[in-house]
């Protein structure tokens, strides 16, 4: 089920990993007080949306975390804990996340242990996280680089998207979400077709657009999240890009965005696992026309070896997702010598072809 909510729409009582549409900002904070239907409600957000959105944030009980993937950290979910505590929170009261995924991801966590599990809403603030981060209850934080090592599944009861709130994003966050955007296109042949006969009106930040491209993701999301809760099957495929793109993002120390290292690995794990010519050259189109980031010079052992600690290799081998066209993905699994030679092998043949640059 979702929503599209007007002035006269209503909630649903009960809901799990709920999409509301929310066509304007001025009705954000009255469809949060309508979820939270009288309960306490405590706002986790980060100091870019407190400052360019505070009118969508409840008067009392915000934590304000520092933007950035920094504050990601075990260390930040026990002072939201804590500061939960203090503000007397019970089981009946709500957690809302009004931000990206290190926000959503962060509140979810805490939301998950604060007394064994209080009810969480998600509010996404960025293409990434409306797109993707936000649906489908992984939460968690980093680990000595490593991404999202410490977590849990919560599903949110609601997620309350507004594309209206993106007109604040600056450049490198829509491109970062444009990476999350891409990897769903292409595991959806509706969307991908959407995608590609839009792409500069999605680059250009067209709001009709984008809004119907927000939809369409959010609803395949949805859609594979709800059949596949705990990442048992199908729910796999939404990692397309992600064993290479967490790697150079480890390897890389978080320089780029999160979305940026999806790019990456979209261009270069696609290639490694097999895809077939005509899907990679229609995918490197649109990546050409988003602007990939330059490469980070990292050494390709050390790519494997934080590959290596991806969540969803099984047997000893490095789990790489391919595809043969829109919706048609495929996985491979290769050793660490092999990964490492393909690795090396990929990036070389991409640089030369000029769909990729190194940084510098």
């Amino acid at each position: 089920m979702c929503e599209i909510v007007d002035k006269a729409g209503s909630i649903p009582a009960k809901a799990v990993n709920e999409l509301v549409f929310v066509p304007s900002a001025d009705l954000v904070a009255k469809t949060v007080r309508r979820i939270a239907d009288g309960r306490q409600v405590f706002a986790v957000t980060d100091g870019n949306v407190a400052r360019l959105h505070a009118d969508i944030l409840p008067e009392e009980n915000v934590f304000v975390l520092p933007a950035g993937e920094d504050s990601k950290t075990f260390a930040q979910a026990e002072k939201i804990c804590r500061a939960m505590l203090q503000a007397g929170l019970t089981r009946k009261s709500v957690v809302v996340a009004f931000g990206g995924g290190v926000v959503g991801d962060l509140a979810g966590f805490a939301a998950s242990i604060y007394m064994r599990g209080i009810e969480f809403v998600n509010v996404p603030t960025t293409l990434l996280s409306q797109v993707d981060s936000a649906i489908g209850g992984k939460t968690g934080v980093n680990l000595d680089g490593y991404k999202n090592m410490l977590g849990s599944f919560k599903m949110p009861s609601h997620i309350v998207i507004c594309p209206e709130l993106l007109s604040t994003l600056p450049s490198r966050e829509w491109r970062c979400g444009m990476g999350e955007l891409l990897k769903t296109a292409v595991l959806d042949e509706e969307l991908y077709l959407f995608v590609q006969k839009n792409i500069r009106a999605l680059v250009s930040r067209d709001a009709i657009v984008t809004a119907k491209a927000v939809t369409a993701a959010a609803n395949f999301k949805k859609q594979v999240t709800d059949e596949d809760p705990t990442e048992k099957g199908r729910r796999m495929i939404l990692n397309l890009g992600h064993t290479v793109g967490h790697a150079l993002e480890k390897c890389d120390n978080h320089r780029l965005s999160h979305g940026e290292y999806v790019l990456l690995g979209l261009a270069v794990e696609l290639r490694m696992a097999g895809t077939s010519p005509e899907c990679e050259e229609s995918l490197r189109k649109l990546l050409k026309t988003v602007e990939l980031p330059a490469l980070p010079v990292v050494d390709a052992r050390d790519v494997c070896t934080a590959a290596k600690s991806d969540k969803k290799n099984s047997d000893g081998k490095i789990t790489l997702l391919g595809a043969m066209g829109a919706g048609k993905i495929f996985v491979c699994k290769c050793g660490a010598a092999e990964f490492t030679q393909k690795y090396i092998a990929t990036v070389d043949s991409l640089v030369r072809e000029g769909g990729l640059c190194y940084v510098g």
